[in-house]
Order: C-alpha cells, then structure tokens, then sequence
C-alpha cells in the first residue's frame, strides 16, 4: 500500500469490497458444487456419484458427441474466422462497414435468437435452407436436417460456425494487421508466391494468436450450451447430446443434483487439463 499513490489507494479501496464479496462467491459456490458431488441426496457421504457417470453409457455417449462438436466446430470457425480475416485485410474502401457487418453481427445476435433462426432455416417443411437448394436443382426432396443423428449434429455445428467465427476473424485480423508488410515485400522480391508467402510468413507471424485463438474457442465451445439446447435439446435421442446439455438435464429435468455437481467437476478438470497443455505450449513457444 506505501508505494501506492492517493489516488491509486482510493481506487484499490473502492474496488476491494467488490473483488472480495466475488472471490467469496466464488468459493461458496465452488465448496457447495464440490460438497454436493460428494453426497446422496440423503446427505451421506459417497464417490457413487463419480462412479455412475464412469459406468453412465449416456455419458460416454455425451463424450464423444462434445468431441465430435468441438472439433468440428472449431475447426471451422478457425478456417473460415481466418479467411475472412484475409479478405478484410486486403480491402480498403469501406473496410468498417464491410468488418462490422461480417465480424459483428453474427457474434452480436443473441444465442437463443441465433438457435431459433437456425432451426427456422433447417425445417424440414418450409425452411429457407431446403427451398433455395431445390431451386437451385442441388437436392431435389426436402432433407429432414433435424431429424437424424447424423444430420443434426452436421446442421448444429455450421450453426456453430457461423456464431463463432467473428471472434476468431476479429483475433486473426489483429494479428494480420500486426504483420511488417515489409517481410512480404522482401519475399515478393525473392520470387516468392501467394502460397508461399502465407505459408511461411502469415501463418508462422500469426502462430501466437492461432493458439490463444484455438485454446480459447475450444473452451468456449465445450462450455457453449444455448445454441445447441435451443436447435434440437440433444435430440435426436441423443444424438446432439453433449456434456454440458446432459449436466442441465440431469440438474433441472430429473433432478439428480448431486450427479449433475459430479459431472460438472470432470468436465471442470477436462478443460482445466486442456486449458494447461495449450498454455504449456504457448510459452514454450514464447520461450524460444
């Protein structure tokens, strides 16, 4: 506090009470979470919670429908955040409108909104999506997208990817424009092409921001629930069921708290051993 400032000091007084009441939150809430796993709905302590949702096949099935999720996901919020991210980086005339519209506005509309207007477009019946592929002569029956496993998992995901991809086109356009356009200018004049020019300067300048990136949507997408609970509540059977929907489910449908409080706690250490091994590597690579 002596090397502080007066107005540093008043600043750290006003602010303490607020950081204190959230950390104490923060703990209660976690102690609670953590005492609930631990018990029946008797109140006796027991690991058989734990033990049901290794032995659960629902929650190995829910595994498995996250992973498949996340990785489609992320994968195509990256490619298409950074193509996007490229274009926009070359135009010049109208940069702000063309960045606020393509960047802004998907991230801007509200997740139950975007769901709604997902499962609007997808509908087997009068849906935009079915209609403007039939005229367009690509299929030539309406595709039930939200009917089988398969095709539900394909549909929430490209409406995953058009939510996402504005935050990763808004991280890798900053980076772009971080990019000396002297390195590119030096390579054009080696005989460098296109291709190679992005291959060994734009992605290895972007590689920092590539990984926060990629450690930062994929935790966002293993936690992201609205979308997905809105465009098909796990369904098909449960074929679009994943962690965080089954935790909501076990929670608030068929209320096994105390199952559900488990289940949150290995998917809290899940993305806190993933969240390590990507920043592990970052600065691993910060060191070099």
């Amino acid at each position: 506090m002596s090397t502080l400032n007066r107005e540093e000091r008043s600043a750290l007084k006003m602010v303490l009470p607020y950081v204190i009441l959230t950390v104490l939150l923060f703990v209660f809430l976690l102690g609670s979470n953590l005492f609930n796993s631990f018990t029946d709905k008797n109140g006796n302590l027991t690991l058989q919670n734990y033990i049901d949702n290794f032995t659960d096949p629902v929650v190995g099935r829910t595994l498995l429908n996250t992973i498949v999720w996340v990785v489609g996901s992320v994968s195509g919020q990256l490619l298409l955040g950074l193509f996007v991210a490229l274009l926009l980086n070359e135009s010049t005339k109208g940069q702000i409108i063309f960045r606020s519209i393509i960047l802004i506005l998907p991230w801007a509309v509200l997740d139950i909104v975007a769901g709604v207007m997902w499962k609007w477009m997808y509908n087997d019946m009068y849906g935009v999506l079915n209609d403007v592929l039939v005229k367009m002569h690509i299929i030539r029956d309406y595709i039930p997208w939200l009917a089988t496993e398969n095709m539900a998992m394909l549909s929430v995901i490209i409406a995953n990817i058009w939510k996402g991809f504005c935050l990763s086109g808004m991280f890798f356009l900053a980076g772009l424009q971080t990019i000396p356009i002297d390195l590119y200018e030096a390579a054009e004049i080696d005989g460098a092409n296109s291709f190679k020019r992005f291959w060994k300067i734009t992605i290895p300048q972007l590689k920092p921001v590539i990984m926060t990136t990629l450690m930062l949507t994929t935790i966002w997408t293993i936690n992201y629930f609205p979308l997905i609970y809105t465009m098909t509540g796990g369904g098909p059977g449960y074929g679009t069921e994943t962690i965080v929907t089954y935790i909501y489910k076990l929670g608030f449908k068929f209320m096994e708290f105390n199952k559900a409080a488990s289940l949150s706690n290995v998917l809290f250490v899940i993305i806190f051993f993933i969240a390590f091994l990507f920043l592990r590597s970052i600065a691993r690579e910060e060191a070099r």
